[in-house]
């Protein structure tokens, strides 16, 4: 029996975990992770903003291939999914501004270049290659959030208030349903070798760039010495 697409992309997915774990474990350790979360969150933000975009401009893409056969299984998934997460962005600006941080700061604020990478690299796929490159993204992200338990143990470490926590603790209820649909659609799909090459160099890159992302927040922490705001704002100049 062959195993199915989300069986081989996992299998490439563990070869190069290490360095997201690695990155992520540091950040959610660090003692000083009280005075990154609010950026983290900010950045978080960008991140799920960009991705609701992404998703309808790959769902797009697929709508535009009417005799594909894997664009006809991407596009209605997508479309679903764009409606369970429409909503999400709101919650989370209704958290970080709990922290004291307004919608227009949170607007305001420069993307970090490594969430800029990570967006960034999925729009030239959906757009120059094949939309189904997205779900290489969105299974990494899905795959790898912090779960409840966890978020609970860094709430209480860090002092922070519960209400900055709500969306993060939502999407960790809601995580392991939707990892489970994407692999399900996945598996749906009749890939071609470079179809699967292309989920799988998306997935690649989504680790390289969310380890990216903590590695920068924690620089920016180091070198900085700046308070959240001005953090959130600084120019790469």
């Amino acid at each position: 029996m062959n195993p199915s697409n989300s069986d081989v992309l996992w299998a490439k997915i563990r070869l190069a975990e290490n360095r997201l774990h690695a990155a992520s474990d540091f950040f959610w350790s660090h003692p000083h992770l009280s005075e990154m979360l609010p950026t983290f969150l900010v950045q978080l933000h960008r991140v799920m903003q960009g991705g609701i975009t992404l998703m309808r401009v790959a769902r797009d893409q697929a709508l535009a291939r009417p005799g594909d056969p894997v664009a006809n299984i991407i596009a209605p998934y997508l479309l679903q999914h764009i409606d369970e997460e429409k909503d999400h962005c709101a919650w989370l600006l209704d958290d970080i501004e709990t922290l004291g941080i307004t919608p227009q700061e949170v607007a305001e604020a420069t993307p970090l270049t490594s969430v800029v990478s990570l967006l960034g690299a999925q729009y030239f796929w959906a757009l120059n290659i094949h939309p189904v490159a997205v779900f290489g993204y969105l299974i990494v992200l899905e795959g790898y959030a912090p779960i409840a338990e966890q978020l609970e143990a860094i709430r209480i470490r860090t002092g922070l208030p519960g209400t900055a926590f709500r969306c993060l603790i939502a999407h960790a209820d809601n995580d392991p349903h939707h990892l489970a649909d994407l692999n399900h659609t996945l598996d749906s799909m009749p890939l071609s070798p470079e179809q699967q090459e292309y989920v799988a160099l998306s997935a690649f890159h989504t680790i390289d760039a969310v380890a990216s992302v903590f590695e920068e927040l924690l620089d920016l922490h180091t070198t900085s010495g700046q308070s959240k705001l001005g953090i959130l704002t600084a120019s790469y100049g």
